[in-house]
């Protein structure tokens, strides 16, 4: 069987567990101050949304969990998505991150069929936030519009984990893309590059956090 059949099958047998939590904002607020200060709406926005980062080193998969964290929050029984072709999520890491293991669905499809499980995922409305470590698949720009048009019913953010050393023939049809970079160990550099209203941002750096502030 393939992945995402694999995957198709799983979300039938988890569908009464999974609850997508109702609308309350337009924006995903990630609580990490220095970064929704410098979002165009405070947050990450509903669709399709790009963190552009050199593999590995630019604080895209601290973002994300943060994003993840945030849609966790909107409810007890709200979940969010991994798609993770190469198994690179790190447990405890996650956990330190302040995401709940037990409301997060991680798929690990071969990148042959990366495409496929992820439009499942999403066009399943059952996850508030959907991360796809994507990088720069071929034909990526129609899977893009595919994923947007599939998130629009459940009003999900899905995030796109890409290399930003790779070059582009065209941009891609995203709602926001982030460029992150890590200047040194203490520090996010963040450029919005693209967003609804054409609004672009020099980049600026910011304090990175790639843990949960939690409160004691």
């Amino acid at each position: 069987m393939s992945a995402a059949h694999d995957v198709e099958a799983l979300l039938a047998q988890f569908r009464v567990h999974l609850a997508h939590a109702p609308e309350t904002a337009h924006s995903l607020a990630l609580e990490w101050p220095e970064l929704d200060a410098l979002l165009p709406d405070g947050g990450l926005p509903r669709g399709v949304v790009e963190l552009a980062a050199p593999l590995g080193r630019g604080g895209a998969t601290s973002v994300a969990l943060a994003a993840v964290r945030a849609g966790q929050a909107r409810g007890k029984k709200a979940w969010c998505a991994w798609v993770d072709p190469e198994g690179t999520l790190h447990a405890p890491g996650v956990v330190a991150a302040g995401v709940e293991l037990e409301r997060m669905f991680v798929v690990r499809a071969p990148r042959t069929e990366l495409a496929r499980a992820a439009l499942k995922v999403v066009a399943s409305g059952a996850f508030e936030v959907v991360v796809i470590d994507l990088h720069s698949p071929p034909r990526a720009e129609m899977l893009v519009r595919k994923l947007a048009l599939a998130a629009e019913p459940s009003g999900a953010t899905v995030l796109l984990l890409t290399d930003s050393t790779r070059p582009r023939a065209v941009p891609w049809p995203v709602s926001l893309r982030l460029e992150l970079s890590r200047p040194d160990l203490r520090s996010l550099s963040v450029r919005v590059a693209k967003d609804r209203r054409a609004r672009v941002t020099p980049a600026q750096a910011i304090a990175f956090r790639p843990v949960a502030l939690l409160a004691v």
